[in-house]
């Protein structure tokens, strides 16, 4: 029974089940996502659905899933035409928008159920004596606990907005891991980063290899917090 990590999936479908494919979720395994499952790439809004439903697969509130978020609250439910939307669909919103609204109202019921009860980070995830601080983008302002939720934090949009300065300030005896920021704004390989260059050292660890980018050259990570090897997709 090990525990994996992934971010940034955006709509690839063809990763997120070749990553599934490879972990054991049905015995066992643990696969927690740092966010963003949705937009730019074609098929997040049925990632969404399936990472939800899975028992063992854990999703974070991203910054795609916060702007979706958003708009369904904001909105009872529902996607308009209008310029309410314009921030998300300048994001890549438009094939979640577009599969959203032709889901039935039962998935549309539980996409907006679900995305309001997501956590924004799991503060003390231990594996092998070894502290993880898990969340989308960098640790915030928040309550002292081991899951926050919105009402925990206290500027939620910046939680998922913010970026990670990789020269820290860090935690300490916490290892942070997200995503957000994809890696090659930190070395020139879409290869996992981290502070210390040794996954085993590190302070700050960034998984997000480039799915946004949607192209050849993208990669999904997934790390495995118990032997702290890393797989691609």
């Amino acid at each position: 029974m090990a525990t994996y990590v992934c971010s940034d999936i955006h709509g690839l479908s063809q990763k997120y089940y070749s990553l599934l494919d490879k972990i054991d979720c049905e015995h066992g395994d643990t696969l927690i996502i740092l966010g963003d499952v949705i937009d730019r790439g074609p098929d997040g809004f049925e990632i969404l659905m399936d990472a939800l439903k899975r028992e063992n697969v854990h999703l974070l509130m991203g910054n795609h899933e916060y702007m979706m978020w958003e708009v369904l609250e904001i909105n009872k439910g529902e996607i308009p035409n209008d310029i309410s939307v314009l921030n998300w669909l300048l994001n890549g919103g438009a094939t979640t928008i577009a599969a959203y609204n032709k889901a039935s109202l039962e998935d549309q019921f539980f996409i907006c159920q679900s995305l309001r009860s997501l956590p924004y980070a799991f503060t003390d995830i231990v594996v092998n004596d070894r502290h993880f601080y898990l969340c989308h983008t960098a640790p915030g302002k928040a309550k002292d606990k081991k899951v926050l939720y919105w009402k925990d934090i206290k500027d939620p949009m910046n939680f998922v907005w913010e970026r990670m300065d990789p020269n820290g300030p860090f935690l300490e005896n916490k290892t942070i891991i997200a995503g957000h920021t994809i890696v090659l704004n930190y070395h020139p390989e879409l290869t996992v980063f981290s502070d210390t260059n040794d996954l085993k050292t590190a302070n700050y660890i960034d998984i997000d290899c480039g799915c946004a980018m949607n192209d050849e050259s993208s990669k999904l990570a997934c790390l495995c917090l118990d032997t702290m090897e890393v797989e691609y997709f």
